[in-house]
């Protein structure tokens, strides 16, 4: 008894656990932080920095651009992971060149062993050969060159054959191959003649047929087109359109930064060009609001600013209205009409 509920106890902690993180994955929302800064006249020395954290900073992540250099960080658990890779990647190197080591260390005594009582008994050789055997070997040695001379000579001796009868043989070869050269060529003429009329004969069958099948694309295209242009006028598909927007534009709103400050300074050489980016810049003014002060220069071409942008996702947010998407009757009724 004492077992099984120690069992179920671990399980239940278990299953607790994961409770805990699939609803702060859900519902724990992720922030981020977007900066930016520009004065000069160029894009050299523009500054750009994003930041993104998730639960108090568990997970953290720091993009940075400045002085022409991208460099980015990622915290998990305060401890920097880019940092800690190196450092993992530094110790295993260095112990694969210590495992190196050892074992050249180890192959080489290794050998000393294996030498050293081959050196002893080659010493020991040296030392008890008398000068008898020494000739002995060399008299053995001397009879094999010899009967190796006998063996040659007479290799040599079959070579000189009557030549005479070799150089007509040769000659007869000749003639043949050229014959037979002559003939390849004709054959491969007369092939390539009856390859150009074929060609020419089944020319008109062969554009028909191109003429045919472009009359047919042309065909399908129109065809399809109608059925777009069917599909698209259908009560289902306008109202799908129509709820697709409005979803789309609740994700936008959620996925936009909350607050925006900063200071905008732009201008062009051209009044009219300045005056018509500045009547852009006033219809958005409902994204930016009351945090960004715009200020037009109309005889000068400049663009300088910063801008501070916050905002924060959450994933079950994202996740529920993409289940109201998936659930939608209309937008169900379209893509199976358009599969």
């Amino acid at each position: 008894m004492y077992v099984i509920l120690t069992i179920l106890k671990i399980l239940g902690i278990i299953l607790l656990v994961l409770l805990v993180i699939v609803f702060s994955v859900l519902f724990v929302p992720v922030r981020y932080r977007l900066e930016g800064e520009k004065s000069s006249p160029g894009w050299s020395e523009a500054n750009g920095k994003v930041k993104v954290s998730w639960l108090l900073h568990l997970l953290h992540l720091r993009i940075q651009y400045q002085e022409k250099e991208l460099d980015w960080e990622c915290y998990l658990f305060g401890v920097p992971l880019k940092k800690a890779g190196a450092a993992v990647r530094e110790w295993k190197k260095k112990r694969r060149k210590k495992k190196v080591q050892e074992q050249k260390e180890r192959r080489k005594k290794a050998v000393q062993q294996k030498n050293e009582p081959e050196k002893r008994t080659a010493a020991k050789k040296k030392g008890q050969e008398k000068p008898l055997q020494i000739e002995e070997k060399t008299r053995t040695a001397a009879k094999e060159q010899k009967s190796t001379e006998k063996q040659t000579n007479p290799e040599k001796s079959k070579t000189t054959a009557p030549e005479a009868k070799k150089t007509e043989i040769e000659t007869a070869e000749r003639k043949q191959q050229e014959k037979e050269k002559v003939s390849d060529k004709l054959s491969r003429f007369w092939n390539r003649c009856k390859k150009i009329v074929g060609s020419i004969l089944e020319f008109p069958g062969k554009l028909k047929k191109k003429l045919t099948n472009i009359r047919l694309t042309f065909r399908g295209f129109y065809d399809k087109i109608k059925q777009w242009r069917t599909l698209w006028n259908e009560e289902s598909t306008l109202a799908a359109l129509h709820f697709l927007t409005e979803k789309g534009r609740k994700l936008i709103r959620h996925v936009l930064p909350r607050k925006i400050r900063g200071s905008i300074t732009f201008g062009c050489e051209d009044p009219a060009l300045t005056g018509q980016i500045l009547g852009a810049v006033a219809i958005a003014y409902p994204l930016y609001g009351k945090g960004v002060a715009v200020y037009p220069r109309f005889e000068e071409k400049i663009l300088e600013g910063q801008l501070q942008m916050k905002g924060r996702i959450v994933v079950a947010c994202l996740l529920w209205q993409a289940w109201k998407i998936y659930r939608n009757p209309d937008v169900r009724k379209t893509l199976k009409k358009i599969r």
